[in-house]
């Protein structure tokens, strides 16, 4: 049987360093995605620099998949990437606009668990109930004349 090794209780759960939250301006409204300086070291090798780094973000309407958001390390030229903008205490965001209906009004910050992930190259998030896009329907976007 091999040795168990205690470790000591820090009172405080471990935290995924991701998060999500609606806000909203006059323009409208925009989803905010926040990510930590040590969820950026853990899961991208080291944090990110907004001016030289970027992020490439992929949602699913599948029903098995709708409820990840897949966040990727990426070049700046690349097609699909996002840039960063930076935040206190070497923290990092991202305004996006809504991907699906919302109803009006502001969403506080929730944390997003992290379901897997790709060493210093991608994470997998676990989207609220709220940011999960919408499923498309057997059919959805297809003429009846189309087989």
């Amino acid at each position: 049987m091999p040795p168990i090794y205690p470790q000591p209780f820090s009172g405080i759960a471990a935290r995924s360093g991701f998060s999500i939250a609606v806000s909203e301006t006059r323009a409208g409204q925009f989803i905010r995605v926040g990510i930590t300086s040590a969820a950026q070291e853990k899961h991208f090798g080291g944090v990110l620099r907004p001016q030289a780094d970027a992020l490439v973000l992929r949602l699913s309407s599948e029903p098995r998949e709708n409820h990840i958001l897949k966040i990727a390390l990426a070049e700046l030229e690349e097609p699909n990437a996002l840039s960063i903008a930076g935040g206190i205490k070497g923290s990092i965001s991202l305004k996006l606009t809504p991907w699906r209906q919302i109803a009006n009004g502001k969403r506080p910050a929730k944390e997003l668990p992290v379901v897997g992930a790709e060493a210093n190259k991608s994470v997998m998030l676990k989207l609220p109930e709220w940011a999960r896009p919408e499923l498309i329907k057997i059919g959805q976007g297809k003429s009846i004349m189309e087989g």
